[in-house]
């Protein structure tokens, strides 16, 4: 019943490499991977592979250092994409350090995405460097009463608190866990127990080396959150799945 809520399947670029690693996930009991596009070049990629294997669920958007492809009428292109049962809206959000895109056009581009998700009833994915001040206001003007996913979390307590009454689940990086950090687990063991997500963000946290090397790298990230919690890793695992159900629900309202 594993689960990996932030994953970029597209950058595995060969057909048979893409093949081979689902292969292998899928043996070792993963049963859900948020397959997360950051440019229009991504959807097409994504959207086929969540129509041969119903382990992926696929998100479209583009992300905020891709800001600048997000051509006139991008957002009329995407809805086909968006149309798809289980769809997500994002990878999405700002991010400060990017200073080749201009921060202002970036806020525009995650007001469309908030806009996109609140019109079609999707949940949505924030990526967010520097920047959860201004991206909670917009998602507090545009994207209020929807879940959303905070991607690779790693920010204060009171950020995080402010994302989980808001309605956002919180995802932390399997690579959070692999260094020792108490600020840092501090912040996670508060984390809301049904608020918590676990991703690898693969293949750029996590590398591609082989598929055995991911799934170690998961499943050791999911054994030091559970025993920083204090759960059993079974415990842990299934309620990180159940919280992750959320974004697969097919009766979301508009």
């Amino acid at each position: 019943m594993l689960q990996d809520t932030h994953i970029h399947l597209h950058d595995i670029k060969i057909n048979a490499d893409i093949e081979r690693f689902l292969g292998a996930v899928k043996s070792a009991g993963f049963k859900r991977l948020f397959a997360v596009a950051i440019t229009p070049q991504d959807w097409p990629i994504i959207k086929s592979l969540s129509e041969q294997n119903p382990e992926i669920v696929p998100f479209f958007g583009i992300h905020p250092w891709f800001s600048d492809m997000a051509t006139e009428g991008w957002q009329e292109k995407i809805k086909p994409y968006l149309g798809l049962s289980h769809a997500g809206v994002g990878e999405t959000g700002l991010d400060k350090a990017r200073k080749n895109i201009d921060f202002t056009f970036q806020e525009k581009i995650f007001k469309d995405h908030l806009n996109l998700a609140k019109d079609t009833g999707k949940p949505f994915m924030v990526h967010s460097v520097r920047a959860w001040g201004e991206a909670l206001l917009l998602i507090k003007k545009h994207g209020d009463g929807l879940p959303f996913l905070a991607h690779s979390f790693n920010g204060s307590r009171e950020v995080m608190l402010e994302i989980v009454k808001l309605g956002g689940y919180v995802s932390v990086s399997v690579k959070q866990f692999l260094k020792p950090d108490e600020a840092f687990k501090d912040v996670f063991t508060a984390i809301p127990h049904d608020r918590i997500l676990i991703e690898t963000d693969f293949p750029y946290q996590v590398k591609w080396t082989t598929p055995q090397d991911y799934i170690h790298a998961i499943q050791s990230g999911y054994e030091t959150a559970a025993l920083w919690r204090h759960e059993p890793i079974e415990n842990f695992i299934k309620a990180v799945y159940d919280n992750g159900t959320v974004f697969t629900d097919r009766t979301l309202t508009r």
